[in-house]
């Protein structure tokens, strides 16, 4: 799937999301948010053990859970992104927790999540990170200690269209080459050891 452009509008009547979330006030709130973004199908689920049925049943296009407190809801994640269950399996996932703190946020990046959202959810954040996993061009990688996107974006630069945060964040286009191409023999000397003089 390649990314889409960021002046693309994004029809969500036909995206099916799953959200997982042990409360029941917050799965309120976001089948409420979901249904005013127009998503077509939403499947509230309260345990990972409904949330897996769903999962097994049939296509998602877009994964919301908790993965905080008891650690149910990124086992879920480790489980569905491990389980080869495609498409399912390499769904982009947002990552909720009511209070953040370090071993958290690792334990969602590490279960596999795109992105993670503190409660109480914010409709515009939500929708702008949606629009950013629709956009978004990260690879997926499976290796024997983790499963999910690609975990190296900071250093890509910001979204193509949009302003950097940092001082220091870089295009993501690459101009033409200002000066020649260095020979074999002049990068070769840049990594040998040279004796300094004082």
């Amino acid at each position: 799937m390649s990314a889409l452009d960021w002046n693309t509008r994004i029809n969500l009547t036909g995206a099916t999301v799953l959200a997982v979330d042990g409360s029941a006030q917050t799965l309120t709130m976001l089948d409420e948010i979901l249904r005013g973004f127009g998503v077509g199908a939403r499947h509230l689920c309260a345990t990972a053990k409904e949330a897996r049925a769903i999962f097994e049943g049939g296509a998602v296009d877009l994964i919301v859970v908790d993965v905080a407190n008891d650690n149910e809801g990124a086992r879920f994640l480790s489980w569905a992104r491990r389980s080869g269950i495609a498409p399912n399996n390499v769904a982009p996932v947002i990552a909720t927790m009511g209070h953040v703190c370090k071993s958290d946020l690792m334990r969602a990046r590490d279960s596999g999540a795109n992105f993670v959202l503190t409660k109480p959810l914010k409709a515009d954040v939500l929708l702008q990170r949606i629009q950013w996993i629709a956009r978004e061009n990260r690879a997926f990688v499976e290796t024997t200690s983790y499963v999910g996107p690609d975990r190296r974006f900071r250093n890509m630069g910001p979204p193509a269209g949009t302003q950097g945060r940092r001082v220091d964040d870089l295009s993501l286009a690459v101009g033409d080459a200002m000066e020649p191409n260095m020979e074999q023999n002049e990068i070769a000397t840049l990594f040998k050891p040279q004796r300094v003089q004082l």
